[in-house]
Formats: structure tokens, C-alpha cells, sequence
């Protein structure tokens, strides 16, 4: 049995319980899982389910935010922090099927907004840190838990279409472990997007990782840093052992790596 304070705060104990749920799941089944584990957690959640406005939220980002509530027990806030204490930030994302089956992520995976170009003074952070690790977003960067869901019907689902979405894994990561290779490219990334800050010119090409890219409603000036889908697909290879394949310019995971 997991205890919440233990899910959240203590890194190893984290990592546990992320490994006891099960994959190849629906999220509703998932959730099941998770509260059989932790008790404390399913308590927490019958006791705040009606303060959840995400329960009939049909925006983009509901499932994340079903994640958040039902596996960890944390309610939607405005926290610059990362969404638990040892570090990492809970984050879902989808895998699309290609014509044979694989898959590979639908979408990038965004981090954290990181200024304007409305303000561009609001870059400056950006533009004038050091490196990569030391950045004042890179604790949004560096660790995370990552929900991957299979892509069925439109981007706005109801609670109901989204906890039967099939889970097809899980994983924590930690982009200082990862190898010299990848982080070289996250600092080629980050040195390019500084260089692009400088020169008034914002924006994502170029950039393999990670970049900058809009966030928000249409015509928005907001950027946010992003994982790229094509490095999502890798992260979930690496840190799953599943086989990455490479087939010119594509990258995905075999469809039956998950099932």
C-alpha cells in the first residue's frame, strides 16, 4: 500500500507506485488500479470529486488534468512549481497509429509558458541565462511523468471518452540522465532559440527537441517551451525499453511493443 504524501513528495515511492499501474489499459481502469494502492488517494478523490470542474470539461487538456486529480491527487492550480515535490511534472500526451499500426506521438508535449513576444522583455530570462540547466524553467524541463494515451476521436472529450482511452504506458524521466547525444541537442536547441530571442525573431524552426512555440488561443503572443513529437516517440522508447524504428524521416514504436 502506497500512502498520497509518499506519491508525492517521495521520489522513490513515486516511482513505485508508477510502476504498479498497469499498461494497456483503459484510464478508468488505471484509476481502479490506482486507488487499490493507495486508499488514501481514493479517499481524497470521493471527498473533492465535486470541486473537480475538470469532470465536464471538454478542453484540450482534460485528460491531463483527469491524471492529475485521480492518480495523484492534485487539484488543477497556477503552481510555477513542478507538480511534485521531488521534482517532476505530470504530463499526458496521445500516440497516433500510422497506416501499418505503429505508433508515434500525435502532438508535442508542452512544458511550461516562458514569456511573451507581445513583451519581449519577458524572453530576457531566456535569452540571458548561462545554459540549458540553468535556466529558470528547467526545473519545468528536467523531470516529469509521462502519461502516454492512445489517439481515438477528436482533441474536446467529455470525462467519459477520456477514461476509456487506452493507456498505452507510463514513465518517469530525468533529462540530465539521458545520453550525451540527446542532451547535446536539448543545448543546440536551447542555444538556438536564445539566439532567435536576441535577434527579435521567436520561433520553432530549426529546433529537433525542444522549442519554443505558441501557446494559447488564436493570435496569441504567449510561448511556451515544448517537447517535440519526434522526441516525445524517442523519450518513450528510451525510458520503456520499447524498440525505436526509423524509416526516413519517421520515428515510431512497433505496434506490438503495446499490447
Amino acid at each position: 500500500m502506497f500512502t498520497l504524501s509518499g506519491i508525492q513528495k517521495v521520489e522513490t515511492v513515486s516511482k513505485q507506485f508508477i510502476a504498479s499501474l498497469p499498461s494497456n489499459s483503459t484510464l478508468a481502469e488505471v484509476i481502479t488500479a490506482a486507488h487499490n494502492l493507495c486508499p488514501e488517494l481514493k479517499t481524497y478523490v470521493q471527498a473533492n470529486e465535486s470541486t473537480f470542474k475538470s469532470r465536464k470539461s471538454r478542453d484540450k487538456g482534460s485528460v491531463g488534468k483527469i491524471v492529475e486529480f485521480y492518480l495523484f491527487g492534485q487539484l488543477p492550480n497556477c503552481d510555477p512549481n513542478p507538480d511534485l515535490a521531488w521534482g517532476a511534472d505530470i504530463k499526458a500526451t496521445h500516440f497516433k497509429a500510422n497506416k501499418q499500426g505503429h505508433y508515434n506521438a500525435k502532438e508535442r508535449v508542452t512544458i511550461t509558458n516562458c514569456g511573451s513576444t507581445g513583451k519581449p522583455e519577458t524572453l530576457l530570462p531566456v535569452a540571458n541565462a548561462e545554459s540549458l540547466a540553468t535556466c529558470k524553467y528547467y526545473p519545468k524541463i528536467q523531470k516529469g511523468v509521462m502519461f502516454v494515451f492512445e489517439h481515438t476521436g477528436g482533441k474536446y472529450q467529455d470525462i467519459e471518452a477520456n477514461l476509456g482511452k487506452r493507456m498505452l504506458c507510463v514513465f518517469p524521466y530525468d533529462v540530465a540522465a539521458l545520453d550525451a547525444t540527446i542532451t547535446a541537442q536539448l543545448n543546440a536547441d536551447f542555444s538556438d532559440i536564445q539566439s532567435k530571442i536576441r535577434a527579435g525573431e521567436v520561433s520553432q524552426k530549426g529546433q529537433k527537441f525542444l522549442h519554443i512555440h505558441p501557446h494559447g488561443s488564436k493570435n496569441s503572443t504567449t510561448r511556451a517551451f515544448g517537447f517535440t513529437n519526434r522526441f516525445v516517440t524517442q523519450l518513450a522508447s528510451i525510458q520503456t525499453g520499447r524498440p525505436l524504428t526509423t524509416k526516413g524521416r519517421s520515428v515510431f514504436i512497433e505496434s506490438q511493443h503495446f499490447n
